[in-house]
């Protein structure tokens, strides 16, 4: 049963590294669609644009990795 358990936690932390790394390779592409949602007109932004502070723009580009990157890791 400790095998199996190794095993397990080592193939979520290999998953957890690849998380990070796609992660960390679109999140300037996130970014960027944030920043020009912030430049388009309301019916053309590719999302939503919440009234806030100066780094909402960061928030908002977390929040959009974070929600579309899952879908990388289904099986």
């Amino acid at each position: 049963m400790s095998l199996v358990h190794h095993e397990g936690s080592a193939l979520f932390r290999s998953e957890r590294q690849e998380y990070r790394i796609i992660y960390a390779l679109s999140f300037p592409l996130f970014l960027a669609v944030a920043l020009i949602s912030r430049f388009v007109p309301a019916r053309l932004r590719p999302i939503a644009v919440e009234p806030g502070s100066y780094f909402a723009v960061f928030s908002d580009a977390r929040a959009a990795a974070h929600s579309v990157l899952p879908y990388a890791f289904m099986r």
